[in-house]
């Protein structure tokens, strides 16, 4: 194994031993808040409060999120810059490429150049494919290898056409520089989309922002009235007969808002960044919103802020 192989190996498992560690903690976590609402649960039933403020389904929907909120934002959003810094640099590459070739340059001299170069992540895999160039491994075979180690879908593309260009012949120089073109063309598209994307991911923020008054509302002007009203059949002539038990509905609604919050989360993320990973970061926010806005306005017993509609 060559010295390249061994620190691509290395890094990758330091990699894997980041992602157990994130995911280590936060499953750790999520089984802490858990417990404590276990505890909560058993120091009520037996006459006292753990915590006053907080409940079962509080601590099952905080561990729900910190178990979805710490990998997504350490593992995900790694993973996701990682990708826009090779997507960004790649033409920069090309390019670079195909200039050295037309002043005259061998393509392993052209790309031994280039690799002197910072292009971000992408600077160790064109060392790497520098080396097995020089060392007579062949164009395609070193590609193919560049291809799975960078592994982006941007990258996917424009490595497959410079394989599919070179195997039916032509000059490598133009191949490179047509490539450039078309890989910043997509690159472009991609910003302009995602551009366009932002306001319908507003939009499902703003909807659910809206849905989180609408509960409110509905608790404050309805469901808080008449539940704590005491009134009679007699005075209703028995056509009210309906009981509102709050602390029910209180965890409906609650659960409704986590629900909702998760999957407009991964819608929009779907929408901006065409991932449904990405997406778990709007979960959270969005699961943690609306919590925090159902425990401080709506919380029957003791709501932290009152609003009179």
């Amino acid at each position: 194994m060559s010295v390249g192989e061994e620190v691509e190996v290395e890094t990758k498992q330091f990699q894997i031993t980041q992602d157990i560690v994130y995911w280590t903690i936060a499953i750790a976590s999520g089984l802490i808040l858990v417990t404590l609402g276990l505890v909560d649960v058993i120091a009520t039933s037996g006459g006292g409060d753990f915590i006053t403020i907080l409940d079962i389904n509080d601590f099952v929907i905080l561990a729900i999120i910190v178990t979805i909120g710490i990998p997504t934002f350490l593992i995900v959003l790694r993973e996701e810059r990682r990708q826009s810094r090779i997507d960004e640099n790649l033409p920069y590459l090309l390019r670079e490429i195909s200039n050295a070739q037309r002043t005259g340059m061998s393509l392993p001299r052209a790309i031994q150049e280039s690799a002197k170069r910072h292009y971000g992540p992408l600077t160790p895999e064109l060392r790497k494919m520098s080396s097995k160039i020089t060392w007579g491994i062949p164009f395609s075979k070193a590609m193919e290898d560049f291809q799975s180690a960078v592994d982006t879908p941007l990258a996917q593309r424009a490595t497959i056409l410079i394989l599919e260009a070179e195997r039916s012949g032509g000059n490598l120089e133009e191949i490179f520089e047509a490539t450039e073109h078309h890989v910043q063309t997509l690159l472009n598209l991609k910003k302009e989309r995602e551009g366009a994307m932002k306001p319908y991911v507003m939009i499902v923020y703003a909807s659910y922002l809206i849905f989180i008054m609408v509960v409110v509302i509905l608790f404050i002007t309805f469901f808080i009235p008449f539940g704590t009203a005491n009134i009679s059949t007699d005075q209703t002539a028995g056509m009210f007969l309906m009981e509102i038990d709050l602390d029910t509905l209180e965890i409906l609604f609650l659960h409704m808002l986590a629900v909702q919050g998760f999957f407009s989360g991964l819608v929009a993320g779907k929408m901006s960044k065409m991932s449904v990973k990405a997406g778990l970061m709007h979960s959270v926010v969005m699961m943690f919103i609306g919590w925090f806005a159902f425990k401080i306005l709506i919380q029957p017993d003791n709501p932290l802020i009152s609003i009179n509609v």
